[in-house]
């Protein structure tokens, strides 16, 4: 029997119309966006993480951009595909291991040595390797979900921060997932979270996209039909003063975002009546 691609989408299908590949409106929204701006991107070497930078933040004009992840080779590579679009950005790589307090100092550095600091920190560095029901799974394989995940993202974040003049405005874009808030047999600790009140913080669910990530799952793959290149335009939107609304919310869309704010929809938070004492 024939499986619909959509079927997973429709499921959590937020307004009329999806999008699954990047269109006019998002494209011509986000021209020039990144003018004059230094921009760090974790997990840059492949999947998700290379499109952001090369087809996004690059081609938007960005002035600089670090690019981290673990594999120097890669990130070589893909400095060379931005300077084919962009010969102007300035493109610094960096091997860091996210999880690694000392290579969070390394990053830090070399962002403070360069260009001082950064406007705009994507954090794309993330895994699945805890796959399988708990009580089948090596703890070593499961956690390390939660050190790359949120303590990974948890050391950029901070780096970043750390180095963000006070009355500079500033983006922090987490790449996270909507399997944080689905639940599935076997996938019991892939999620990835942030928030920060000082800046634009904002998570967003870049779609299923065919990434290395889903190598081991070919039961997702029919349903990885959103291309990269609209999370990376998607990311860079983020960035702007037109998605301030969005600051706080995990994301997946551009539409409706007056009702995004004044529902208070997109938004985590524990309900209930609670009482008052005094």
């Amino acid at each position: 029997m024939a499986v619909d691609p959509d079927r997973v989408l429709k499921r959590v299908q937020f307004t009329k119309k999806n999008y699954r590949d990047l269109y006019p409106a998002l494209e011509s929204a986000i021209v020039d966006s990144q003018v004059g701006k230094n921009g760090i991107v974790t997990g840059a070497s492949q999947g998700i993480g290379k499109v952001l930078h090369q087809l996004a933040f690059a081609k938007n004009s960005a002035k600089n951009l670090v690019l981290a992840s673990r594999s120097l080779a890669k990130l070589e590579a893909a400095k060379s595909d931005i300077l084919k679009i962009n010969d102007n950005c300035n493109v610094l790589v960096v091997s860091v291991d996210t999880t690694s307090e000392m290579d969070g100092q390394k990053l830090e550095k070399v962002v403070k040595d360069n260009f001082g600091h950064a406007d705009v920190l994507v954090n794309n560095s993330g895994q699945y390797a805890g796959r399988g029901n708990i009580e089948e799974l090596d703890v070593k394989a499961w956690w390390s979900d939660f050190e790359l995940n949120v303590k990974g993202t948890y050391l950029t974040t901070q780096s970043f921060l750390r180095l963000l003049p006070k009355t500079s405005k500033a983006s922090v874009i987490t790449v996270g997932s909507m399997t944080a808030d689905l639940i599935f047999p076997g996938k019991s600790s892939y999620f990835v979270t942030l928030e920060n009140p000082d800046v634009q913080a904002v998570v967003f669910h870049p779609g299923a996209v065919l990434t290395p990530m889903l190598d081991d799952s070919p039961e997702a793959r029919p349903f990885a039909l959103d291309t990269p290149e609209l999370a990376g335009a998607f990311a860079v939107h983020l960035t702007t003063e037109r998605a301030k609304n969005l600051n706080g919310k995990y994301a997946s869309l551009e539409a409706r975002s007056e009702d995004i704010v004044s529902k208070g929809l997109l938004t985590e938070e524990l309900k209930g009546v609670f009482s008052s004492v005094g």
